[in-house]
């Protein structure tokens, strides 16, 4: 298993250290997502990947919420109707390093690299990055011009890894790409 100590690139857990102080935390976490996302855009495969604004939840973007809250269990038809989630939120900059990192050539002790697949989900191929070591998803959407972040969280139950590892072992097992 991999420590962040042992990765280059992966930035530091950004903790927060008073629940009572949410708000204040997740202004913190927002400064790092308008720099990851907003003042520069990441680049997958040549095409920069954007982020949903709307609907918005008060001054934050759709996708910012997406990145520091979860619906649980996936009830509810309204994107806003989340509870805040304290392991994605405050890995919150892992989001765009992954995106730019997974195919690392570093040699970093104990890596197992990140897993990369795809999948059709309706009209469009979406890219996973499974970064098992630190339990960490990151999906983006691939369009004609450009690449939209749909998420990224940290994977907290064994059975959604396993059935993960599943999916890239299959798209492995593929003879043509997906686009």
């Amino acid at each position: 298993m991999i420590t962040l100590d042992n990765c280059k690139w992966l930035p530091k857990i950004v903790e927060c250290k008073d629940y009572n102080k949410w708000n204040e935390y997740l202004d913190i976490l927002y400064s790092i997502f308008k720099k990851d996302f907003i003042y520069s855009k990441p680049i997958f495969e040549g095409k920069g990947v954007n982020f949903r604004k709307a609907p918005m939840d008060g001054k934050y973007e759709h996708t910012f919420i997406h990145l520091t809250h979860k619906d649980e269990f996936h009830k509810s038809s309204d994107p806003n109707d989340r509870i805040p989630d304290p392991r994605r939120a405050e890995r919150i900059g892992w989001n765009r390093a992954i995106i730019e990192n997974y195919k690392c050539n570093e040699s970093c002790k104990n890596c197992e690299k990140i897993l990369y697949f795809e999948e059709y989900y309706k009209k469009n191929v979406r890219a996973y990055f499974l970064f098992k070591g630190v339990k960490f998803l990151v999906i983006i959407e691939k369009r004609q011009n450009y690449n939209l972040l749909i998420t990224g969280y940290y994977i907290e139950y064994d059975n959604a890894m396993e059935k993960y590892i599943k999916k890239y072992e299959k798209y492995k097992m593929q003879k043509t790409p997906l686009t």
